[in-house]
């Protein structure tokens, strides 16, 4: 994402001249972080809050097609381990890989 503590940046547009209220593409108002529950003033160019949005959607859409993934994992080896195909270590292995915390992980062999 874009550095939300800088400056208004320079237009590339109007030869990159700083960026202006008088131009129609540039914004002021209020963001929202999601990891950390605060709001904080923004100025910026249209152009980089489009491009800001599109790149969350893009990451919250990965996160979820992980998540999704995962948990099919997990089914999948439920079901071989209920058939008699898996270990129940082996399932409890890849249960406890995809619910620990990312820098725990290491830790599970």
């Amino acid at each position: 994402m874009l550095n939300k503590n800088s400056k208004k940046g320079k237009c590339p547009f109007n030869r990159l001249k700083p960026c202006s209220e008088l131009c129609i593409l540039y914004r002021k108002g209020v963001r929202f972080n999601e990891q950390t529950d605060e709001n904080f003033p923004f100025e910026d160019c249209g152009i980089n809050i489009i491009a800001d949005n599109l790149e969350a959607m893009h990451n919250r859409t990965y996160q979820m097609q992980k998540e999704v993934g995962d948990t099919k994992n997990v089914t999948i080896m439920k079901i071989l381990q209920d058939i008699g195909k898996v270990d129940a270590s082996e399932v409890e292995r890849v249960a406890m890989k995809i619910l620990t915390p990312p820098d725990k992980t290491k830790q599970i062999k």
